[in-house]
């Protein structure tokens, strides 16, 4: 009798699973591609903001591992005087 049970019980689904079966119509399956990704270009405005954040930061690792970013100093380029 406790045997017959046990079988039963192991063949059937838990609980989140079958809630996570029934949600799939509805949401969907999870995203695959890369959610980094842009969906567009990015305009000129945003690619000068990073390139400023580029020169302006740098990434800095630690001896312990860890990394951090610093402020980079910023020198103009240089002009011709001549």
């Amino acid at each position: 009798m406790f045997g017959r049970r046990s079988t039963k019980r192991a063949a059937r689904k838990s609980r989140g699973m079958r809630i996570t079966e029934g949600l799939l119509p509805i949401f969907g399956p999870a995203q695959v591609g890369d959610s980094t990704a842009p969906l567009r270009e990015p305009s000129e405005a945003e690619r000068g903001r990073d390139a400023a954040l580029r020169t302006e930061l740098t990434r800095v690792v630690g001896p312990d591992g860890s990394s951090y970013v610093v402020q980079a100093p910023v020198t103009p380029p240089p002009t011709d005087a001549a």
